[in-house]
């Protein structure tokens, strides 16, 4: 995130624009060993863009050279490698952990090596440009290998792995650089919105947030006056309503099924019921008519 470049500058004089701006020095120590070595230095400054945003540069540090052998055992051995980043650049610390205020970040060692030293580093910095925190993270590839018993040590062949030899060391021989492909960014802060303990009358509250309305239940006001434990902030002046729940009202879920159930769940039995009747009435009648019909037989053959 970009901020006002006045909020970085802090004590920084704004004499002039190419003065403008903040200096973070960096460190590192390999493995085990206290030892720290510079490795340059980032800035933060407005750009000279015309949006005159605010950028962080990195620039590497000069006459120093990476210990290769201390850079294999620390690979060798599985320990981290650890950067440090001094927010004061006066003195230079020799030794881990600086005297003066700092961020460190640590990764293991195997990991920068598969990254061959290619590296992302993130400052977190205050309004005012105070340091608040580093993040680090060696930029490995999907196709470097997952162990670094494959990879050649620096010590060995280092110019087969970065190729680039640069400056010289005083005595007229070659040397190499430090050979960090570094990338740099920066976080500012950025202010929250404000939320009120009680909203002003006629406000309605930020989206995702509901407010309850005061009720004797959770007024944090006691009968007397005076401050009662718990409650739940709301609105002064809306005052609390009369609505009582009634036992429908509290119970409908449970009382509707069983209404629409005696509604229309007795039609089937009444039914059989009407059915059975009827077949017992029409084997009466039936009876009836056999017996008569016999009864009529037999008058018959008397007079006969």
């Amino acid at each position: 995130m970009r901020s006002p470049a006045a909020l970085l500058m802090g004590p920084v004089a704004l004499a002039a624009a190419s003065d403008v701006g903040k200096t973070y020095h960096l460190y590192h120590k390999l493995g085990n060993s206290s030892r720290l070595t510079p490795r340059g230095s980032i800035t933060i400054a407005p750009s000279s863009d015309a949006d005159g945003g605010l950028v962080a540069t990195h620039h590497p540090e000069k006459n120093v050279q990476l210990d290769t052998m201390a850079f294999d055992g620390m690979v060798e051995s599985g320990a981290l490698y650890t950067l440090v980043v001094l927010e004061d650049g006066r003195g230079k610390p020799t030794s881990y952990p600086p005297t003066g205020h700092h961020a460190a970040a640590s990764v293991p060692g195997c990991s920068l090596r598969r990254a061959n030293l290619r590296e992302e580093i993130g400052l977190s910095i205050g309004p005012t440009g105070k340091l608040l925190g580093v993040s680090y993270r060696p930029l490995v590839s999907p196709l470097a290998p997952k162990a670094c018993d494959t990879l050649p040590p620096l010590a060995t062949n280092p110019e087969a792995i970065f190729g680039r030899k640069e400056g010289t060391d005083g005595n007229g021989d070659d040397s190499y650089v430090l050979p960090f492909k570094t990338t740099v960014s920066y976080d500012s802060h950025k202010p929250a919105m404000a939320i009120p303990t009680v909203l002003p009358p006629g406000q309605r509250p930020p989206p995702g947030l509901k407010w309850y309305r005061r009720n004797a239940k959770n007024n944090p006001m006691g009968p007397l006056g005076g401050a009662k434990e718990g409650g739940i902030p709301g609105i002064d002046d809306d005052k609390p309503t009369g609505f009582r729940s009634s036992f429908l009202y509290r119970y409908w879920y449970i009382i509707l099924p069983m209404a629409i159930m005696g509604l229309f769940g007795g039609g089937d039995e009444e039914e059989g019921q009407s059915r059975a009747g009827g077949g017992a009435g029409g084997a009466a009648a039936g009876a009836l008519a056999a017996g008569s019909a016999s009864q009529a037989g037999r008058r018959r053959g008397k007079r006969d």
